[in-house]
């Protein structure tokens, strides 16, 4: 029998694991709740459910604007991928990411509509927002579909993570998809309690990109 085993408030974020769940029925919970402001992850027979709200919402919005104006200054090709889910039955794990892109695999997935994730590549960049402590290892599902680097910042650190050969991820001093970036160059960008709306945080980084030289 499934059980509720707890659920957590924090800053913005509730999460609910519910354990001895079958892969089946994450599966078809996922067709039913659609297109909502949930966020599911299963593995090892526990699905955790997430609801986010501000400023969870915030900083995934702002740092996904950043990345776009990054690509768009430097007329980098890249395939968005939002927060679509991804499963892979062979493992029987699934997720939602924050927000991810496709940069150095971007051709191989151009134009693609529908993915087999047991062949096709993963995202090479996905954000995820850590306002609480998930309740199963959510990393260690980016790790199973191979996804090569995790953006990840819980309100006040930001660390840009690269998938190891062990299936671990090592906190990393600059991007492996942007290689002229690091934590402390976006961090500026992600305060929420300043008065600066969030063009002029967007504008002020496309000012910044191109006075180091990273627009074309």
């Amino acid at each position: 029998m499934s059980t509720v085993e707890r659920v957590v408030h924090l800053d913005g974020e509730q999460r609910t694991l519910i354990r001895d769940v079958s892969y089946g029925f994450y599966k078809q919970f996922c067709d039913a709740i659609g297109e909502q402001s949930i966020r599911l992850s299963f593995i090892d027979g526990m699905l955790e459910i997430m609801v986010t709200k501000n400023p969870h919402e915030f900083y995934k919005t702002v740092l996904a604007k950043l990345i776009e104006a990054t690509v768009l200054e430097g007329n980098i090709p890249v395939r968005s991928g939002g927060n679509m889910t991804f499963q892979r039955d062979d493992l029987e794990k699934g997720f939602e990411p924050d927000e991810c892109w496709w940069i150095a695999h971007e051709a191989q997935v151009r134009g693609r509509s529908e993915f087999d994730f047991k062949i096709d590549p993963a995202p090479d960049l996905a954000v995820e927002i850590e306002m609480s402590r998930s309740l199963v290892n959510r990393i260690s599902i980016y790790a199973a579909i191979g996804v090569a680097e995790i953006w990840r910042f819980d309100g006040n650190n930001l660390q840009f993570c690269q998938l190891q050969p062990d299936g671990s991820y090592q906190d990393c001093s600059s991007s492996l998809s942007f290689p002229f970036l690091s934590p402390a160059d976006l961090l500026p960008y992600l305060a929420i309690g300043d008065d600066r709306d969030e063009t002029t945080r967007i504008r002020q980084y496309i000012q910044w990109l191109r006075e180091q030289g990273h627009s074309v």
